[in-house]
């Protein structure tokens, strides 16, 4: 029978080793607490190098408390730490670090220096330890506050560790994910990471960011744009939930969860389970979301001491907190009434089609063909009357349409009047010759500028306007005209009036005979010249299809001049070179394609405060408003330089009082670091009055002596700012605009201006924010606006439907 061994106490540097492989299995696991202390540290910079996949040197540097010199004997020693003192405090733990193992688990398989400097400290001090001790006393060096750790030779006393271990290209993968997701979870936090000797960033995120910035710079535009906020408190199980999840339009191969409980990265394959079983109702088979959650609960009813590298943790109600944020990220995905959606890059303005496949495509295309006898199809028509089918058909209003007072009878017999009239057109429409369909409703337009002013008026005079179930298209400014010239009170149709080779005669006739085109009722040879003359140069652009979107404008484009939006009776002649300069980077620099878009414009409609549905030929486009308005109003200020008109306040408003709304606003990013608010906000009242001659000199913004803020300047007639945008803009205007210089300061101050202008007021009980929208900003976005190239790319103006692409869809299905 074989005699038991003896039982022996291991040596100390053999437990200290096995203590250090649980808690450290990889370079991941030990940046992992080391962000973790450089956060305990109240640290608002955090910079990683890393070498060999952290095998060799990883290196973090944070700008932290740092770490006393009296404490940097035994700093790495086991269970040494600043943030507990007995048991108890576990139950309300809110540090990340608790047990004293991380720098000493980290000196037993690695070599470790620490650089630190606290606030009191006049120096840096430098020390390198060995299995936990010191293997000198710490040395004076030059060092900025906080604390720089480097391990090198990551298990180079454990070989069988070192070999186990994946690539360094996987290893400084899974570094570069740790970081982005406490990147994500602290955005006013500094994130940096890169490769030693290789000035290439592979992770970078600003100070003072906010979550859904670091996704988009962390994750893409892809995630960005499709994330769901949810936000839940719940007083019974006392826990608070803030999530970021894509909604059904995002899916992925595998599923990215980032996961937080308070503010500890952890995992959970339970709560993983919960969302996997949510989205497989949403997402089609094999396809993940991407989530970020966040819960805080009573540190009381968190056991954070169940794993040696912190990565699990144990709360009370697990099942029922589970089942409460399930309901509630359920609902949200519920309430999304988006389909999926695909996107596809598109070339503005032109299409990649030659005329070969246009022939393939489209059999009767044939530029040599002049037989007026051809087929006319109806992807080749543009509609132009509204009674063939209307938006709210399909439970979509975009612009209710002005109408005249009549008696209910009236409108049921016009009605029926009028769907016969449509019954009749669309079988009669299929035998109308090319010749008829050539036509177009030029005459409609050529109408335009004797009575534009007075529809506008009207229109004005009712910016609340009253829907109607059976129109509800925009009023095009032909159509203006002709409002005030229907006669006998008759119903007034409002129709998209479209520019098309293809528009048939009998549609012109039909308007024609309802409205009437003041002198002459016929189609003028002068308007079929003009159809010619179209098409020739349609043509010639489908020619020269291939060329690519970014180049510069097409030769021998003649380049209209801006047109002044000043409400004053006299002009200033602007001789600054820094203002001529300026007009001319934004002439240089204008997209020809995108600006004949613009100026071929018809308004369909707002989706939000931010976007528009704008139809331009057979195109249809969604319009970034903000930035348009934004780039109007910048080119606005340039070109009415010192020729603005004034908005006078009723009583002046306090530079100093301005600024301390602005500083308490989130966007304002004010942290304790920059001063206080008080001296702040004297420091912008200081600077701008300091320069208060000169902003009522050119740019109308007049201050008087005692710091009061007393007009604005007019950019657009009948257009005002938002007034909430106030206060943050006095902060940019002091903070964001280079004051030394001429040219930066001109264009600083125009850009702000422009920035504070395109903020619309959705919340205006005074003015109707579609009806401003319309009438005023696209109105003068199509007639001025010189739209840059990087619009082009940025989906600022994006094609998301076209006429002919879609006919072809329909003829598949």
């Amino acid at each position: 029978m074989i005699a038991p061994s003896k039982i022996k106490k291991l040596d100390e540097v053999v437990v200290n080793r096995i203590a250090a492989g649980e808690v450290i299995q990889r370079p991941a696991n030990a940046l992992k607490e080391l962000i973790e202390n450089s956060l305990d540290a109240k640290a608002s910079n955090i910079q990683v190098i890393v070498k060999e996949g952290g095998l060799k040197l990883l290196q973090i540097q944070d700008n932290g408390t740092g770490i006393r010199k009296d404490d940097m004997g035994i700093v790495c020693e086991r269970f040494t730490t600043s943030k507990l003192e007995k048991f108890e405090d576990l139950q309300a733990i809110a540090t990340f670090g608790f047990r004293g193992e991380a720098l000493a688990s980290i000196s037993h398989v690695a070599q470790l220096t620490i650089t630190t400097k606290t606030i009191d400290e006049k120096c840096a001090y430098k020390a390198s330890y060995s299995d936990g001790k010191l293997k000198a006393p710490p040395v004076s060096c030059a060092g900025n506050q906080g604390t720089t750790i480097s391990v090198e030779n990551l298990f180079y006393n454990i070989p069988t560790r070192k070999k186990a271990l994946c690539s360094a290209s996987e290893e400084f993968s899974k570094i570069a994910e740790v970081i982005t997701r406490y990147a994500v979870h602290n955005p006013s936090v500094g994130f940096g990471l890169k490769k030693q000797g290789e000035t290439k960033t592979h992770v970078r995120t600003p100070h003072s960011s906010t979550k859904t910035n670091n996704i988009r710079v962390l994750y893409g535009n892809p995630v960005a744009r499709e994330l769901l906020e949810i936000d839940l408190k719940d007083d019974k199980h006392n826990f608070k939930l803030h999530a970021l999840i894509t909604n059904p339009n995002y899916s992925n191969k595998r599923m990215t969860l980032l996961l937080f409980i308070n503010h500890r990265l952890v995992d959970s394959s339970m709560i993983k389970k919960m969302i996997e079983d949510l989205y497989s109702v949403h997402l089609p088979k094999k396809t993940h979301p991407w989530c970020y959650l966040s819960l805080e609960i009573d540190p009381a009813n968190v056991d954070v001491n169940v794993h040696p590298t912190k990565h699990e943790v144990r709360f009370l109600h697990e099942d029922s907190i589970i089942e409460k944020v399930k309901i509630a990220l359920d609902e949200k995905l519920s309430g999304v009434n988006a389909s999926r959606t695909f996107y596809m890059q598109s070339k503005l303005p032109n299409v990649d089609v030659t005329k070969e496949v246009l022939k393939e495509v489209l059999p009767e295309y044939d530029t040599k063909q002049t037989d007026k006898t051809k087929k006319l199809y109806a992807h080749e028509m543009v509609r132009t009357s509204s009674t063939d089918q209307k938006l709210d058909k399909f439970s979509f209003t975009i612009n209710p349409a002005l109408r005249e007072n009549k008696t209910s009878s009236e409108e049921a017999k016009e009605n029926k009047s009028k769907d016969d009239k449509v019954e009749d057109d669309s079988r009669n429409s299929k035998n109308e010759t090319a010749e008829n369909a050539s036509q177009k409703n030029q005459p409609i337009a050529e109408e335009k500028n004797e009575s534009t002013s007075l529809a506008k008026s009207k229109i004005s005079d009712n910016s609340v306007v009253e829907a109607d179930n059976s129109t509800c298209f925009m009023l095009s400014d032909s159509d203006e005209s002709d409002v005030e010239k229907e006669k006998n009170n008759q119903s007034i149709d409002i129709e998209i009036v479209a520019e098309s080779t293809m528009t048939a005669d009998r549609a012109l006739k039909n308007i024609y005979k309802r409205w009437g085109s003041g002198e002459n009722d016929e189609i003028s040879p002068k308007n079929i010249e003009n159809e010619e003359t179209d098409k020739e140069l349609r043509e010639k652009s489908m020619t020269n299809s291939d060329e690519s979107l970014n180049e510069s404008p097409v030769k021998g484009t003649q380049l209209t001049e801006f047109k002044s939006y000043s409400v004053n009776d006299f002009r200033r002649e602007v001789k600054l070179k820094s203002v001529l300069m300026l007009r001319k980077e934004v002439e240089d620099n204008y997209h020809a394609g995108l600006r004949e878009i613009l100026s071929n414009l018809t308004f369909v409609g707002c989706i939000d405060e931010r976007f528009s549905l704008v139809q331009s030929g057979v195109n249809l486009y969604i319009c970034n408003t903000q930035k348009l308005a934004e780039e109007l109003f910048y080119e606005i200020m340039l070109y009415d330089f010192a020729n603005y008109g004034v908005i006078k306040f009723s009583e002046p408003l306090p530079l100093y009082d301005l600024a301390m709304l602005g500083l308490e606003t989130k966007e304002a990013g004010w942290t304790e670091e920059d001063g206080t608010k008080e001296e702040l906000a004297k420091s912008v009242q200081e600077r701008l009055s300091e320069k208060m001659d000169m902003l009522k000199e050119y740019f109308s913004i007049v201050i008087d002596k005692k710091g009061n803020l007393k007009s604005l300047p007019i950019l657009l007639d009948k257009y005002f700012p938002r007034e909430g945008g106030l206060p943050l803009y006095i902060l940019s205007l002091s903070t964001q605009v280079d004051w030394e210089a001429e040219k930066p300061c001109f264009k600083g101050i125009c850009r702000e201006t422009a920035k504070f202008y395109s903020q619309i007021d959705s919340d205006s009980e005074t003015f109707d924010w579609k009806h401003v929208t319309e009438h005023i900003l696209y109105s003068a976005i199509k007639e001025s606006l010189l739209p840059p190239k990087e619009f082009a790319h940025d989906s600022t103006i994006l094609e998301i439907a076209s006429l002919p692409d879609l006919y072809k869809v329909f003829e598949r299905c």
